[in-house]
């Protein structure tokens, strides 16, 4: 419980706390102008002081960390459980708190025990293990911490009063999951799982869109098919293997190879020379046959028989002529044949250098058979690298592909197995959250007269929460969902926790019907004095719904402290400044 709030500066309004409801009001005095404002009076800082001495961390020129408070410190008296102490903290020295013990009830403690003085950090710790429980050892990777669970006491900040399960606009939904199944005494442990599981399909999805972007195949190829291509590789890689293992290069592998073409040209320039000699060769002794003897019928007896008479001299001409032809044809058939001859000559020439050519040129073919050039083997090489390299590749995608579909089925299973725990786990606890869901409900109830609903859930992505008030939609209805869950865990803290003060600043009734915001007042009133603990908020005068209170309900006795705008002396520090 906080007891008071007080600092080495006179001019600071210091305040006490009790137990039960604490109003600390902002009034427009009567000497204020219309351009006086309460902004700056200090109830906001106020909630930051308290923050501060509770191990707040301080920005530079944010919030407390501004010039006008250097050399200011801040004593926060509370207590947790039977022990009663002071924490004091200097605006400039923030990473050291000094701690004074003030008695207890009972034994004193070991760590609080006379005055010690705390590094930021281990006050932290302290406070983290005396007001929830929670040893540092002992939380997992995304389990609660003692200043997101201190938040929901506390709430700082515009973003703070969005929504119930909400104290900061960055939070992360698995530190959401994990405070709230924390504080309501839930299955917690299981949410930093859930997260856990949570990164390895992040990682798993970021390892899968890395693979298809380096991947040279086709992404939509079944590892299947890409078998089938390894197998085909693997058989290519060892048939060039085999032919590689047995080339073997020749030294004048090129020289031969450049005789046989000569050797393959020649033979076919004698061969095209044998095929039209051969050609005239049928033509000559064709026309050996057509050229035969002229017949011998006596040309002088067919003009005797036609009544001609030739004279001796004509006659003799005759016989001239027939001598004459008769020679011509056997010349020509003398020219034929010794044509004839001469190209048969050629023929058997050609065709005994075709022969010797053949039998050169199959020497040199069964040499560039048996053996190879040096660029024929290292394009070989080059091949076999070639389809090796894709052989790899091939078997990496498979690896890769069965790999990250083991990771998915690994992760699938574990999320299973977990949804089955935390299942297990949520009704075992039913009696837990059960008593949660009446407290929201009847804390909405009295507000409103209808129940609200929280909703606490698990499914396959860990805890779901959610509320409900059946007038929800104004900014109003929705600012008191969060007084109601806040109110809620004040009145369900498990026995372990010693937090015993809930704080809100007036943003919480920003928008609220006055009907509402006096609802609130009293039932914040009643649950706190009931239960022996303290609700805290700051109010604007105007805001106060005095018309609205049930009857025996005194608002002035609760306040604690009246921050005025008329002198700077009627706020917090002494001095106005902007917010």
């Amino acid at each position: 419980m906080i007891h008071s709030v007080t600092a080495n500066r006179a001019s600071f309004r210091s305040v006490k706390f009790g137990p039960g409801l604490n109003v600390v009001l902002a009034d427009r005095s009567e000497g204020a102008t219309e351009k006086d404002t309460r902004n700056g009076l200090g109830k906001t800082t106020l909630i930051d002081i308290i923050d501060f001495c509770l191990g707040g961390s301080v920005r530079q020129d944010e919030g407390l960390a501004i010039e006008a408070l250097a050399g200011w410190e801040f004593t926060l008296e509370l207590s947790i459980g039977d022990e009663r102490l002071k924490a004091t903290r200097a605006v400039n020295h923030p990473s050291r708190i000094r701690i004074e013990h003030l008695g207890s009830g009972g034994p004193p403690s070991d760590t609080l025990f006379g005055e010690t003085t705390y590094r930021h950090g281990e006050w932290n710790t302290v406070l983290s293990s005396r007001l929830f429980g929670l040893e540092s050892d002992g939380v997992p990777k995304y389990g609660p911490t003692y200043r997101s669970l201190i938040s929901y006491f506390l709430r700082r900040g515009g973003a703070a009063y969005l929504e119930p399960f909400q104290y900061h606009l960055k939070q992360q939904s698995w530190n959401k999951q994990a405070c709230v199944a924390f504080l309501l005494d839930l299955g917690w442990r299981n949410a930093p799982r859930w997260q856990v599981l949570k990164e390895k399909e992040k990682a798993v999805k970021t390892l899968q869109t890395a693979a298809d972007a380096a991947e040279e195949l086709d992404p939509g190829v079944s590892i299947g098919a890409l078998e089938v291509t390894r197998v085909r590789m693997e058989n290519l890689l060892e048939s060039e293997s085999k032919a590689l293992d047995n080339f073997k290069v020749h030294p004048q592998y090129a020289s031969i190879q450049q005789e046989a073409d000569r050797l393959t040209a020649e033979l076919h320039e004698a061969t095209d020379k044998n095929v039209l000699d051969r050609r005239m060769l049928r033509r000559y002794r064709e026309a050996v046959k057509e050229e035969e003897k002229p017949p011998r019928v006596p040309v002088a007896r067919l003009y005797e028989e036609a009544g001609v008479v030739f004279t001796d001299a004509v006659q003799r001409t005759l016989a001239e002529t027939k001598r004459f032809r008769v020679q011509i044809i056997e010349n020509r058939r003398l020219f034929l044949a010794t044509e004839i001859e001469r190209i048969k000559g050629r023929i058997a020439t050609r065709d005994r250098k075709i022969r010797q050519l053949t039998e050169e040129r199959a020497g040199h073919l069964e040499i560039l058979k048996t053996h190879g050039a040096m660029q024929e083997m290292i394009r070989l090489q080059e091949r076999i690298v070639q389809v090796r390299e894709k052989l790899e590749r091939v078997a990496a995608t498979i690896r890769q592909r069965t790999e990250l579909q083991s990771k998915k089925a690994e992760v699938r299973a574990q999320r299973v197995d977990l949804t089955q725990v935390a299942r297990r786990d949520h009704e075992e606890r039913r009696t837990v959250w059960s008593q949660a869901i009446r407290l929201f409900s009847e804390n909405s109830e009295a507000l409103y007269e209808v129940p609200g609903e929280l909703i606490i859930d698990v499914d396959d992505k860990g805890f779901s929460y959610g509320v409900e008030i059946n007038k929800s939609g104004s900014d109003g209805v929705d600012k008191m969902k969060i007084f109601c869950f806040d109110l809620m865990l004040l009145q369900s803290m498990p026995e372990h926790m010693e937090v015993d003060f809930l704080i809100h600043d007036s943003t919480i009734f920003d928008g609220v019907d006055s009907r509402q915001r006096a609802r609130a007042l009293e039932r914040a009133s009643t649950v706190a004095s009931t239960l022996g603990k303290q609700y805290i908020c700051t109010f604007n005068s105007d805001m106060v719904p005095r018309g609205n209170f049930a009857n025996g309900f005194d608002f002035d006795r609760h306040v604690v402290l009246h921050l005025t705008d008329g002198d700077p002396s009627g706020s917090l520090l002494g001095f106005l400044f902007n917010r």
